[in-house]
């Protein structure tokens, strides 16, 4: 979370809330938020059309019906914590949502097409737009954050790219041409801005003279191999440098229906993926290639505009920078103790399998290489339901690093935003004096005696509005143990709702060919989970314990959750002594 220049406003009390909507649409549109603070993959409507796409596969026995209960559960969750969805209904939640187990599938599907209409996703964004617009303009922080999550979520299913979003939302809050932000009335302006409309494109590739060899096939694919440019787009070509070689060509990529130029070059880029994977079927020696900047031409814009390829969601996890990765690496090389049971064999192999994901840029194959990497961690057990062991198996490694990280990324915000300012305010806790920063901020955030430091902190972020409530947030939730309980079970219920929604992906994909709008999400999710239990492995292997199986990790961290939570939420309130244990050390 960045503190961005609001030099494009004239700010006064009035516009708070819309300052707070631009901070928290900046985080939730920025590729390395934590995935706690992203859009969510799915909400109420795209639930619902979830749960009838899988009944359609359970009818056509590509999906077992068991599976169907966990998506219903989430679709009630998930309706009973929106209060959009809650307002369109007309009648109780339970008369949509029948029980599996007296009621037929065709019944269970009849009322979920009736909710579906209900909470039709034209008619929800329609009314999110609506209720956000009253909680700016009444500068209600909770309400805001939870409408904007809500309103994003919608947007991208509906086929908007976070890419167009978050471009938006720079340039008419921060960057651009845009007219000063003066007026909440501005916010319809913008709301205008990103609402989905459907545009035709035209977009030109540069590409390898081996296109050549399949000219005749390529007008299945709407592509056409052309000599040059239209005239009318030379000049702006010429002053964009995209030119060709002398033996490369241009193709024209037709007739792509999209609501913004990322989305519609991602899909020229699919139809070339497809033809270039079909002809590598025949010839294997070279394949056809293309330049990364390619040129569009949208139906309603005069100019046309030069768009690059969008960054690969196994791309937006978190880097250390090249220095540190260096030190990082060297230390695990001596010092892991993985050795025995094939466990190097096996952490090798997961490491190989992360590394083709990040090279590889085809969705579908991302997501099937991060699920056989996730499955080959976790240790096999004969006769036991596979999914059920994965999400079993890696829970305790999501619960116990789950508030570090929320911390973690509270004290890297602060440090961004005035590190000064920040450790000032730490150094009042005399009795941490000399104790690191996440003992010092937890402390804060969580010893009741602080409110007066919170108090300056809230006081010194001023404009921030996003960070100030982003604090007085986790002081909320981490104060009481009763609260860290509710919180990460909730978080533990969501990751394995996740987890089987990968894994109903990966059998999509590989049984019936299709691949969910929401793909891309379901690869930034797995990356994390992935990084988070391998980080957890190393750190087990190359700290004190020195475990040698990777067996034996996921064995500790489910020993070190039952001594997390046993000490835990045996507190009736922290002290600077006790709130360590919220941050969890395998030693605290």
């Amino acid at each position: 979370m960045k503190f961005r220049s609001l030099k494009k406003w004239k700010l006064d009390d009035s516009l708070c809330g819309m300052v707070f909507f631009s901070q928290k649409l900046s985080e939730l549109l920025f590729d390395y938020s934590l995935d706690s603070y992203k859009p969510m993959a799915l909400n109420a409507p795209y639930l619902c059309k979830e749960a009838l796409g899988l009944i359609d596969d359970i009818e056509n026995n590509l999906i077992e019906l068991k599976n169907l209960q966990y998506v219903i559960d989430e679709l009630v969750w998930s309706i009973r914590n929106d209060k959009v969805a809650k307002s369109l209904l007309d009648i109780d939640l339970e008369k949509y949502t029948l029980d599996l187990d007296k009621t037929s599938l065709s019944q269970v599907k009849l009322r979920l097409e009736v909710l579906y209409q209900t909470l039709e996703p034209r008619k929800y964004l329609e009314k999110c737009t609506e209720m956000l617009k009253s909680a700016i303009y009444s500068c209600s922080k909770s309400e805001i954050n939870s409408l904007t999550r809500l309103l994003i979520t919608t947007t991208i299913n509906t086929g908007v790219g976070k890419t167009h979003l978050f471009n938006k939302t720079n340039e008419f809050f921060y960057n651009g041409n845009a007219p000063e932000i003066n007026s909440l009335s501005q916010i319809d302006e913008f709301l205008d801005l990103i609402s989905p409309v459907i545009h035709d494109f035209d977009i030109f590739f540069i590409c390898s003279p081996l296109v050549n060899e399949v000219k005749n096939s390529v007008k299945a694919f709407k592509i056409e191999i052309i000599d040059n440019l239209p005239d009318e787009l030379q000049q702006f070509a010429n002053d964009n440098n995209f030119t060709k070689n002398e033996d490369e060509v241009f193709i024209q990529v037709k007739g792509i229906r999209k609501f913004d130029c990322h989305s519609a070059r991602d899909e020229g880029e699919r139809r070339l993926d497809v033809l270039k994977d079909l002809f590598t079927l025949f010839y294997h020696k070279n394949q056809i290639s293309w330049h990364e900047k390619t040129l569009l031409r949208q139906c309603c814009v005069d100019s046309p505009t030069i768009v690059s390829r969008s960054k690969s969601s196994m791309d937006k996890a978190f880097d250390l920078k090249p220095q540190r990765a260096s030190k990082e690496l060297n230390w695990l090389i001596r010092n892991l103790a993985l050795k025995f049971g094939g466990s190097f064999k096996k952490f090798n192999r997961i490491v190989d399998l992360h590394g083709i994901c990040v090279e590889n840029d085809v969705p579908e194959n991302q997501l099937l290489n991060l699920w056989i990497s996730i499955e080959t961690l976790v240790p096999s057990e004969v006769g036991k339901n596979k999914i059920n062991n994965v999400i079993r198996s890696i829970d305790p490694f999501i619960r116990l690093t789950y508030i570090k990280r929320l911390v973690d990324r509270f004290i890297a915000d602060l440090m961004l935003w005035d590190s000064f300012v920040s450790r000032k305010i730490l150094r009042k806790i005399l009795e941490l004096k000399g104790q690191p920063l996440h003992r010092k901020v937890t402390a804060l955030l969580c010893v009741p005696e602080h409110e007066n430091l919170r108090k300056e902190l809230y006081s010194e972020l001023k404009d921030f509005h996003l960070l100030r409530f982003r604090a007085f947030q986790l002081t909320e939730l981490l104060q009481k143990p009763q609260n860290i309980k509710k919180l990460l079970d909730e978080h533990s219920q969501k990751v394995a709702w996740q987890i089987r929604r990968m894994y109903r992906t990966r059998n999509l994909i590989v049984h019936s060919g299709r691949t969910p709008k929401y793909i891309q999400t379901l690869i930034e999710n797995g990356h994390d989970y992935l990084d988070l239990i391998l980080n957890e492995i190393m750190n087990l292997s190359c700290g004190e314990y020195k475990l040698q199986t990777i067996d034996q990790a996921f064995e500790l961290e489910s020993i070190l959750l039952q001594k997390y939570e046993k000490k835990l939420f045996g507190q009736d309130k922290f002290t600077n002594d006790t709130s360590i244990l919220v941050y969890h050390l395998n030693n605290a």
